[in-house]
């Protein structure tokens, strides 16, 4: 299952807890953003405004990654160069936080030439696998025990603990939803059935998480719906624009074999053969026009073509 739902959600229900498992000290969250870029079809993962307890505000990019991309670097330098330009706040720091080894594609842009100065970008990163899930077990703050599958030293029992500790300290029904994310991540090691049973199913299927998870899968489905649309319609017209060739070719050959039969045929007469839309009609109609005895009988085949419609 995708973890980019569950993680916005998550920094955006607890983002304290976020921001102090990051070590940010004496730091109040302001505010929590999703932005989406209006150029491209990319969207800023969190957005965090921050206000030190001196008085000073500034942003927190935060993009969470869980799956492999080599340009994964680039597009965060270009999310902070799109924050520079469009936001008035400063400064605008980031921080990439990794999911899995799989994911990590490093925490330096460099771009060098032999015997030419080049430029480097270093970005802060954390390894949600090189924490340690006792210290986040222990901790009790309900962000971090929902991330706790991810952390290293994790179990099935640390699991459940967890769970149990949001189902005792959280309210709905923020409750359901980490208790819904915490399911997300911890779905590769700790069985479904087992998890349900110490959370319950109707805890889950009343979390707003379920909704948004749903939510992500529809659009997903709409987009797919409409370009398949878009497909057969793009099919549709050049099915219509070769029929319409073809129907034409048809046309004149059959006002071909009029005039070499009949060469004195009247022009009122071949342009009734545009009159016939149907081009399965225009074949047989050859063979006709091409045994006519005359141009009376011509024409009544062209009348009787041109009515079948």
């Amino acid at each position: 299952m995708k973890t980019d739902v569950p993680l916005k959600r998550l920094t955006r229900l607890r983002p304290q807890d976020i921001v102090a498992f990051l070590g940010l000290e004496d730091v109040d969250v302001v505010g929590v953003e999703t932005l989406e870029l209006p150029t491209t079809a990319h969207s800023l993962d969190t957005v965090l405004r921050l206000r030190h307890r001196d008085g000073q505000e500034y942003l927190l990019l935060i993009e969470w990654q869980g799956w492999r991309d080599p340009i994964f670097l680039w597009r965060v330098l270009d999310y902070l160069a799109w924050l520079g330009q469009n936001r008035p706040e400063r400064p605008i720091l980031v921080l990439i936080i990794y999911l899995t080894p799989e994911s990590d594609v490093g925490d330096t842009l460099v771009q060098e030439l032999t015997g030419h100065s080049g430029w480097t970008v270093r970005f802060p990163c954390l390894r949600l696998w090189q924490q340690d899930a006792a210290t986040a077990l222990a901790s009790g703050k309900p962000g971090l025990l929902a991330l706790l599958p991810l952390m290293h030293g994790v179990t099935e029992a640390m699991v459940e603990q967890a769970a149990r500790q949001l189902i005792i300290t959280v309210d709905s029904p923020i409750q359901e939803e980490l208790l819904s994310a915490l399911g997300v991540f911890a779905e590769a090691f700790v069985d479904t059935e087992r998890f349900l049973q110490f959370v319950t199913k109707e805890r889950l299927m009343s979390s707003n998480l379920i909704s948004y998870l749903f939510k992500d899968q529809l659009e997903e489905f709409a987009k797919q719906k409409a370009l398949l649309e878009e497909q057969l319609a793009a099919q549709d017209e050049r099915l219509a624009a070769q029929d319409e060739r073809m129907r034409h070719t048809l046309q004149q050959a059959v006002e071909d074999v009029i005039i070499a039969r009949f060469p004195d045929a009247p022009a009122a007469l071949t342009r009734r053969i545009r009159n016939i839309h149907d081009s399965a009609q225009l074949p047989p109609l050859i063979s006709t026009v091409a045994t006519a005895p005359d141009l009376a009988a011509v024409a009544a085949a062209l009348a009787a073509a041109a009515e079948q419609r």
